[in-house]
């Protein structure tokens, strides 16, 4: 079940919120309808996995969701959860299959892609080569990236598809060796998330159960900042 509140929005009736396994992290992302939601994290780290935690949780609490997974390894099915491993992964893949469920009783209401850095702005045209391309955002320039955050930012706020709330992962890379907090640069390309994100953090757990979170850009509250939660 999606929980009501009723201080987001002073123009309706009370904002569906979908549920957050991290209270405190919750409060930070705003996981409303038609929001799109940039979360920052290293490639090994517990919290790379952030994405798939929150589709987990929100499908156990009945929500229809989909993720965007080309390298999440074969899982055993969950009910309301639905995990597509295209190869090829778009603005127009992504808008394809989640208005595929539109005319359901219960269309998609959270879709989450792991990562943004495996994105391609429009379907490339067929290579020939053997070897494959490791990092597609060595190729992805920045006015690219920056008009698939947009792409991306349509999709949840388009009524055709019942404004679903967009979660995108992306990969931190900060300098080797370097003890400077994270920063927006050290997203590389997904820094143009920026301009489209309602909200976009950026995390580095620091012990056990304490992540440093850097809030890049918040539409409901003071950015850019620095919090700490318990996760």
């Amino acid at each position: 079940m999606q929980q009501e509140i009723d201080d987001e929005d002073d123009w309706g009736p009370p904002v569906k919120v979908l549920p957050s396994p991290w209270p405190e992290l919750g409060e930070l992302l705003h996981l409303s309808p038609g929001h799109l939601i940039g979360i920052g994290a290293a490639r090994d780290s517990r919290e790379a996995e952030a994405g798939y935690d929150l589709a987990l949780h929100a499908a156990a609490h009945g929500v229809r969701t989909l993720v965007f997974a080309p390298d999440l390894p074969d899982r055993n099915p969950v009910p309301n959860l639905t995990v597509q491993r295209r190869l090829t992964l778009t603005p127009e893949t992504v808008e394809k299959d989640v208005s595929s469920y539109a005319h359901l009783p219960d269309p998609v209401a959270l879709v989450v892609i792991d990562h943004f850095q495996l994105m391609s702005p429009v379907t490339p045209e067929p290579t020939y080569s053997d070897d494959p391309v490791d990092d597609p955002e060595d190729i992805q320039p920045a006015d690219q990236a920056a008009d698939t955050g947009r792409r991306l930012k349509m999709l949840a706020t388009n009524a055709a598809y019942h404004r679903p709330t967009v979660v995108v992962m992306a990969r931190l890379t900060p300098p080797n060796g370097s003890t400077d907090p994270l920063a927006l640069e050290h997203l590389g390309l997904a820094a143009e998330l920026i301009y489209d994100t309602d909200t976009l953090l950026l995390l580095n757990r620091t012990t056990g159960d304490t992540i440093n979170a850097h809030i890049a850009k918040d539409r409901f509250g003071p950015a850019p900042t620095r919090t700490t939660i318990t996760w």
